[in-house]
């Protein structure tokens, strides 16, 4: 079971500070692409400004990149970058011949193996920010409407609540205010998951406690009942007490 202190991790998440620039930035503007003989985009080149150290390509659904150029981040002296999973045709020299040093990919680790890089040196994390969230909850947690999220395992617990935590403050905005295909807020899907995993039943456990306590407290009499009964005869046979 999860340990007792999730309930305050949970609770704290609301108060993180921003850990990076976050989804309120318009990465968007910022991209250079071209119409590919896929109908999506191949993405050319980024703007040259800064980024605060990291960078965000998101899936944009009027705008579907779905390939980057082998130069196209030629120059770009950003370590971080954040890659959605609409991306499938993409070479290894792309991230190799830049200064990336963490790719948080948004889809799993089966998705990014799929792209088959080589990578030096890249450390790459996997359901990465808002939009990985996101799509996480929209696979494992609540894929079709009518799926009940609380028939998830533990297991399932325990990454969704990792992939939860980690998240920054403004993305934890934008994933609390999401509804997933139930129309359920996530943030209040979220609560009721803690609720049954971290404390299933506590009302229930209280009960068991008090049926307990009053099983003991009722044997407790009978015996030190049955000890004064067999004293007072003893006593009595004894002629020590008229």
């Amino acid at each position: 079971m999860v340990k007792s202190f999730f309930p305050i991790l949970f609770a704290s998440l609301f108060f993180l500070g921003p850990k990076n620039a976050g989804p309120s930035f318009d990465y968007k503007q910022h991209l250079h692409v071209t119409l590919n003989e896929r109908n999506n985009y191949t993405l050319e080149s980024i703007d040259d400004i800064d980024y605060d150290n990291e960078f965000r390509l998101y899936r944009y659904d009027d705008l579907l990149i779905d390939e980057i150029a082998s130069n196209a981040f030629d120059g770009f002296d950003v370590n971080n970058l954040v890659l959605t999973n609409s991306i499938t045709h993409v070479s290894s020299d792309t991230f190799n011949s830049s200064n990336i040093k963490n790719i948080r990919f948004t889809g799993s680790k089966e998705e990014f193996d799929s792209l088959n890089l080589e990578l030096n040196s890249i450390n790459v994390t996997y359901y990465a920010v808002d939009e990985g969230f996101i799509n996480y909850w929209n696979k494992n947690i609540r894929p079709v409407e009518k799926a009940n999220i609380c028939d998830i395992n533990e297991k399932t617990f325990n990454e969704v609540y990792s992939l939860y935590s980690s998240l920054s403050k403004e993305d934890l905005a934008v994933v609390n205010e999401y509804e997933d295909s139930a129309k359920a807020k996530i943030a209040d899907s979220m609560k009721e998951l803690v609720r049954v995993f971290v404390d299933p039943e506590p009302a229930k456990k209280n009960n068991e406690w008090n049926q307990t306590g009053a099983i003991i407290l009722i044997i407790f009499i009978a015996v030190l009942g049955m000890t004064s009964i067999t004293i007072f005869y003893l006593l009595k046979t004894k002629n020590l007490i008229g």
